[in-house]
């Protein structure tokens, strides 16, 4: 994390004066070595604890700096702030009755946070003795989870989704004709053993806490990632594409991409399901136009760079904000971009607008959109005045520099290719932005709510024109940042806008560098 957030000092500074008139005691902490003493005070029906004196405790480290505090605790990070009751715990919110407090230079926070903080962390939990005032550390109880698998082939790759009824850790393991997913947690599978008709996987067996893929080959291999609500791990299974890749070990979004470079490209179709987004007034749904928009993008991305290109959603399926970066993450992608349609009251607005992350929205015009965007059906129930506490993660802060050249790159080619008006980049909390370990953009290509622009958007010929701007963005970016790099030669200059032609409207075929999207069969 290279930066955090500034937190709201003065509303720290009055709740500890409101604390002070509570008299601090003491607590014990009760850990499965022994005993030792804690400071805490009680406001009400909350028990804080000093988190210092409990981090100490557990055996981990507690670092102040002037946006808050961090926590080290098992190699997992954590933050909180005084100005807000969630917490950070790698991507996950830890909620906390009410915010944390500082006193006398030292931070207090509900006993809840650590409840939070040892579930994500270890194999600990922890309870509140109300009777003895004590903060009780235990070994956590192993809960039997309920789980069941799924397969289906999608595009030639053989999706096995295993779907449990919570969360919990697991490894995968390869062998001479098989993968393990091992968990953490004891399985109650509804199929103890299930035998499919699949080019790659021939049998599925539970045992225990372990799932056992039978292979039909010893040169199949598999990526692995994970989605959450509900808890999923998917292994996309398919042949080596030649005998070098066929060795044990998992490849793809498992692990990171050796060399530097833009490698995996993830796009973002907006909306989808039962969240259509905007609607124009003739009828046009921003879902159906983002996604046909998207998928003819992807072809011809994935054919001008090069790279692997990723969809998260390759039909009209729902997929909350979260997932869209989670499945950027999951596939350790180099680059985001998100395609959206615009709206707005006044039916003359029209032209592209390009945004990246910001807390603050660069103008109220950028907040509205923002708004807009992140009243999805299916975001996740994460309060807007808290999406500055998921910046903590930060493994994002670094990337916004770079998230603003893309964007930059985008708005530049879109006013060149297809003439539509310029409104500039802009800066706004996008949800679907938040949480992407990769520079990462968002794009309004046009007004469906303008009766023009929106029969403009229907045309082959408009919809082609976006296609070649979007892509000469992304290979424009690319070979610029390799440039930076030094691993590649700077392109030619490029095109002044009376050089620029329309693309002959044609949908382009599908191009072997495209991957469907991980959530569809996840969700079924």
């Amino acid at each position: 994390m290279k930066r955090l957030i500034a937190v709201g000092t003065l509303l720290a500074l009055a709740l500890a004066s409101i604390v002070l008139a509570q008299s601090p005691g003491q607590a014990t902490l009760r850990l499965p070595s022994g005993e030792r003493p804690i400071t805490y005070f009680q406001q009400g029906a909350v028990a804080f604890v000093s988190a210092e004196e409990v981090v100490a405790g557990l055996g981990g480290t507690l670092t102040p700096d002037s946006s808050g505090y961090k926590v080290t605790l098992n190699n997992v990070v954590a933050a909180f702030g005084s100005d807000s009751h969630y917490g950070v715990v790698r991507e996950d919110l830890i909620e906390m009755p009410v915010a944390p407090v500082t006193i006398d230079g030292k931070p207090f926070v509900p006993w809840q946070f650590f409840k939070g903080l040892l579930a994500r962390s270890g194999d600990l939990e922890a309870t509140w003795d109300v009777t003895a005032k004590a903060l009780v550390v235990r070994p956590r109880q192993m809960d039997t989870l309920g789980a069941q698998v799924t397969l289906a082939n999608v595009q030639g790759i053989s999706k096995v989704v295993v779907t449990l009824s919570a969360a919990s850790e697991y490894t995968i393991l390869r062998e001479p004709g098989f993968y393990t997913v091992r968990f953490k947690a004891a399985l109650r599978p509804a199929i103890v053993e299930q035998t499919f008709e699949d080019p790659f996987v021939a049998k599925a067996t539970f045992s225990g806490t372990d799932l056992r893929l039978q292979l039909t080959g010893a040169d199949v291999v598999a990526d692995a990632y994970q989605l959450d609500a509900p808890f999923r791990v998917i292994l996309d299974l398919r042949k080596a594409a030649d005998a070098a890749q066929a060795v044990p070990g998992l490849r793809g979004p498992t692990q990171a991409v050796e060399q530097p470079g833009i490698h995996t490209i993830v796009i973002d179709p907006g909306h989808g399901g039962k969240d259509v987004g905007a609607m124009g007034p003739n009828g046009l749904m921003e879902k159906e136009t983002t996604l046909q928009l998207c998928r003819k993008l992807a072809s011809v991305v994935a054919a001008k760079t090069g790279a692997r290109v990723v969809l998260t959603r390759d039909d009209d399926s729902l997929v909350s904000l979260d997932q869209r970066t989670a499945i950027a993450n999951q596939y350790k992608a180099d680059l985001f971009i998100s395609v959206h349609l615009n709206a707005a009251p006044s039916k003359g607005a029209s032209g592209s607008e390009t945004y990246f992350l910001s807390v603050e929205a660069s103008d109220e015009l950028a907040k509205r959109a923002a708004d807009t965007e992140n009243a999805s059906a299916v975001m996740s129930a994460v309060p807007t005045d808290d999406l500055k506490l998921i910046l903590w993660d930060l493994a994002q802060q670094e990337y916004l520099q770079e998230s603003s050249r893309f964007a930059q790159a985008i708005q530049e080619e879109m006013n060149t290719a297809t003439g539509v008006g310029n409104r500039g980049v802009k800066q706004a909390p996008f949800k679907v932005l938040v949480g992407a370990t990769m520079p990462a953009a968002l794009v309004e290509v046009g007004f469906i709510s303008n009766p023009d622009e929106e029969a403009r958007i229907r045309t082959d010929e408009f919809q082609s024109l976006v296609i070649d701007a979007l892509t000469r963005a992304v290979v424009r970016y690319k070979n610029e940042y390799e440039t930076r790099l030094g691993i590649a030669q700077p392109l030619a200059p490029a095109a002044t806008p009376a050089d620029v032609k329309p693309l002959a409207p044609a949908a382009p075929t599908a191009a072997t560098g495209t991957v469907p999207a991980p959530s569809r069969t996840g969700t079924r």
